[in-house]
């Protein structure tokens, strides 16, 4: 396994992208930047950052699953659920402790953050915490995974030579069929409000495509012999061209095809057109680092050390750096949407990773190793999973 580890070293980098992006969006909108010009639309559409962390969650924990199974034969599935548990809930708990502190909110909103369970309620998600929305649907990813995985398996195993490229040509198609399922559920999402407020676009069924495509790469990665494998991997020699689809995709989700540039959620076709577009960003920006060269440019960028470590420190950057910009506003008294959104980063992003820094160091990797020690999940060489 520590063969692969110099090409997988991008996607830490490309997880360091999507944060950037996240950030970003949130600059424009407190900022109202997004409301002029290309560049604000630019700032507008970061929110595609949201699909690319949704795409490689589907491609890390799927090939785990796969690196697991070919190695013991079996999927603990009681193990994954606690090393996902410890890496996603003791920091989320403590910036929802620190948020709650400041807005107080009611005891039903706060019990639903508590829970992830707040895009299933209307008006449940917490000013300062709202980006938080798309760690409830990743949960949700995280519950049903395990049970996607071994029907794959069983899939696979029921065609007459078991894991026989025959097999894995199936559990392909039927990724590929559920990402065309998924762009269908965000159609019909915005068939389904809740007290007025199209809650469904945040669920699930609306963002399953963005999680398949990550399970498809992963799948097509695990066969070098197959036909799927050697076309994406044709199509990633060339990295400026995947580049150039996953920024052409990206400029046409500016538009009105990927639903308006606000924070507010978005159902229906136009969210149908906006998971299509993140999947094409997201494909264009994996698949060099999965299937082209790791000596590429573009592949050695990510594989940086600096962008690999601000990846590895994303989700706290993800967590917090909304709090701290919010902060900013009501200590400075400056009001939304009048501008300075240079200032707003310059202020805010550095103290945002720096509690992100702190928050990895202290909290998350000695909670991440004392569970991967208890689960032993992983071989030895390779380092726990960033999800």
């Amino acid at each position: 396994m520590s063969a692969e580890l110099p090409r997988m070293a991008g996607l830490d980098g490309l997880r360091a992208v999507a944060a950037v992006l996240v950030v970003l969006t949130h600059v424009g909108f407190l900022t109202g930047a997004m409301s002029f010009g290309v560049v604000g639309r630019l700032l507008g559409r970061g929110d595609l950052g949201v699909s690319i962390f949704f795409a490689l969650s589907g491609f890390l924990l799927y090939a785990a699953m796969q690196r697991e199974q070919d190695r013991t034969g079996r999927v603990s599935v009681g193990s994954y659920y606690a090393r996902r548990a410890v890496r996603v809930l003791p920091a989320f708990w403590l910036g929802l402790a620190v948020v709650c502190l400041v807005v107080r909110p009611g005891v039903g909103a706060a019990l639903a953050n508590l829970g992830l369970t707040q895009i299933y309620f209307p008006d449940a998600l917490l000013p300062g915490y709202t980006q938080t929305w798309s760690l409830a649907t990743e949960v949700s990813f995280y519950l049903v995974l395990p049970f996607v995985f071994l029907a794959l398996r069983r899939l696979g195993s029921s065609r007459p030579s078991i894991g026989s490229r025959a097999g894995r040509a199936d559990a392909v198609a039927v990724l590929a069929a559920t990402w065309v399922l998924g762009v269908a559920c965000a159609a019909a999402s915005g068939l389904v409000e809740i007290d007025g407020q199209a809650l469904a676009g945040r669920w699930l069924p609306a963002h399953w495509s963005s999680f398949a495509l990550g399970m498809l790469l992963a799948e097509i990665r695990s066969r070098s012999a197959g036909r799927a494998h050697r076309l994406v991997a044709t199509l990633a020699a060339y990295p400026g061209t995947c580049l150039t689809l996953a920024f052409g995709a990206y400029l046409l989700a500016t538009t009105t095809v990927a639903g308006p540039l606000t924070l507010d959620p978005i159902a229906g076709v136009q969210l149908a057109g906006k998971e299509v577009l993140g999947s094409l960003v997201t494909f264009g920006l994996m698949a060099p680092l999965l299937f082209g060269s790791p000596d590429a440019a573009y592949a050695q960028l990510l594989s940086s050390g600096p962008a690999r470590y601000l990846g590895r420190i994303s989700y706290g950057v993800f967590l917090w750096h909304l709090p701290v910009f919010e902060a900013i506003y009501a200590v400075t008294g400056i009001d939304y949407f009048t501008g300075g959104a240079i200032a707003l980063l310059a202020l805010g992003l550095p103290v945002a990773i720096g509690i992100a820094a702190a928050s990895e160091r202290f909290l998350e990797r000695p909670l991440l190793a004392w569970v991967h020690e208890r689960t032993r999940s992983a071989p030895a060489g390779v380092p726990p999973l960033q999800g």
